[in-house]
Order: structure tokens, then C-alpha cells, then sequence
């Protein structure tokens, strides 16, 4: 089965989509599909009503959407060892639990990293969110003490959401916020496991590689038709890619194609 995932190849951060794939031993089965949701022309709404990546297709039509839905579908591909997702009900909870703590301590860094856009930021929306970064980490510094039995979702979603942060706040946090943070700083036992696991050729293969394919607008809605046609659809005239805008950048605003 040929598998196409459309996605932000921006590899400076950890994608768990990516992670999951070669993790399952099934990334020689994916087609890269780049998408620049903030850039004109790389709609994918007609396949995934919120346009939003990850999106997964196969090559029969079905389309999968939500990095959590997609990571478990991957994960349910592999034919050999340990399962991101542990079939003992205790750990497989406890996996979850660590895997919210990742994708909420992202969803945060993206709402961060789009106060960029406002002039000037909305303070109020720093400070509410802000006390949330340094609590997941000090949860996962605590979980990080424990240690872990086998590499799970939990730690992917982990390695998704501090690397995003680490993105962020080394391009400068908006203020109010510190204009300097180093989330390592008094966390001797999370530091010791990140350094461990990007280490993984799951994360090697991507972290911090720029990405080298086919990239263009063009490409992409072409694929978008060809998942299309394998569900018996066309690609209506007013879905061309020329056409289809989702999201406008500011005027003075960063490259909007890795404001990812």
C-alpha cells in the first residue's frame, strides 16, 4: 500500500507522523507530500474539511486526519518490534496521559508563535498560556525520573512538543514573554532523555535536515486530485490551487512558508 502524507516538511522540530512511520518500519511506503499551510495554493481542504496537516491518505481513498489517529494507524502497520502503543491497559494509559502533555505543550507553542502575527502581541494570551509550558515540563522532568521501559507515543508526543518549543524560543519568544528560555535549566533528567532519544534514526532521518523534494504548490494539488480520483471524485475548477487561500500572511511578517 502506497500511503501519502501531507505535511510541513520544516525539520526544525520532530514530527511524531514521521517518527511513528519509520518507527513501524512502513516510511518506505510514504510519499511526501509538502503542504505551506500559510501559503497561497497548498489547500488540502478538499480532502480534510479542516485543512489542517498531518493528513494521511491511502492509495484506496481513505483519508486519515489528526496526528494522534495517524500515529496509531502507522503504529497498527508494523510487523516487527515493540509498539508505540503498549496493549497493557495501565501503561497504554500512562503513554496517552505523557502523549497529551506533548501535543498540548505544541498546541500552546503554535497559539505563542502566532502572537507574532498580532501587532503588538496579545499580552494577556502570553501570560495565560505561559505558566502551562513550565508546568508540562516540570510533569515530564518528574516522569523522566522514573524512566521508561520502551520507547512509546508518549515520548514521541514529547519529542514533537519540546523541540517545537526549543524552535520557538530560540528564534526569540514575543514579549512579554522571556526573550531568552532555556527549557533544559534545572531539569537534569528530561535533558538526559532528550539527548538520548534524538538519537534515534526515527529522529535522525529528519530532525534539522532541510527537506529536498518536490515542494511546490503544484505538486501538491496534484496529489490532492489523485486521492481525489481514487475516491471517484474531480478536482472542482474552484479548488485549483491558484485559487483556493486559506490564510493570508501579515504585510512585514516572517517568510510565511516555515512559520510552521
Amino acid at each position: 500500500m502506497t500511503l501519502k502524507l501531507f505535511y510541513t516538511p520544516v525539520f526544525g522540530f520532530i514530527h511524531k507522523s514521521v517518527v511513528a512511520a519509520c518507527e513501524a518500519g512502513v516510511w518506505g511506503q510514504i510519499e511526501q507530500v509538502p503542504v505551506y499551510i500559510r501559503q497561497n495554493g497548498y489547500s488540502i481542504a478538499a480532502i480534510n474539511p479542516l485543512a489542517k496537516v498531518p493528513t494521511l491518505a491511502r492509495d484506496d481513498g481513505v483519508v486519515l486526519y489528526g496526528s494522534q489517529t495517524i500515529c496509531e494507524y502507522l503504529d497498527s502497520l508494523r510487523t516487527s518490534g515493540t509498539p508505540l502503543y503498549p496493549t497493557n491497559n495501565d501503561a497504554r494509559w500512562d503513554a496517552l496521559r505523557r502523549l497529551a502533555l506533548g501535543d498540548i505543550l505544541f498546541d500552546i507553542t503554535v497559539r505563542i508563535g502566532q502572537e507574532r502575527l498580532n501587532t503588538p502581541p496579545m499580552a494577556y494570551v502570553l501570560q495565560w498560556q505561559w505558566p502551562k509550558v513550565g508546568r508540562a515540563l516540570d510533569q515530564m522532568e518528574r516522569d523522566a525520573r522514573k524512566g521508561f521501559k520502551s520507547f512509546d507515543i508518549g515520548q514521541v508526543g514529547w519529542l514533537q512538543g519540546i523541540s517545537y518549543l526549543q524552535r520557538h524560543t530560540d528564534q526569540g519568544l514575543p514579549a512579554p514573554l522571556p526573550q531568552t528560555y532555556d527549557w533544559r535549566n534545572k531539569r537534569p533528567a528530561l535533558t538526559a532523555w532528550f539527548n538520548e532519544v534524538i538519537q534515534r534514526p526515527s529522529v535522525t532521518s529528519h530532525f534539522n535536515k532541510e527537506f529536498d523534494g518536490e515542494d511546490s504548490a503544484v505538486f501538491c494539488q496534484s496529489k490532492v486530485a489523485e486521492v481525489l480520483k481514487s475516491q471517484g471524485l474531480n478536482l472542482d475548477s474552484e479548488m485549483h490551487f491558484s485559487e483556493n487561500v486559506d490564510f493570508i500572511s501579515p504585510s512585514g511578517g516572517d517568510d510565511p512558508k516555515y512559520q510552521s
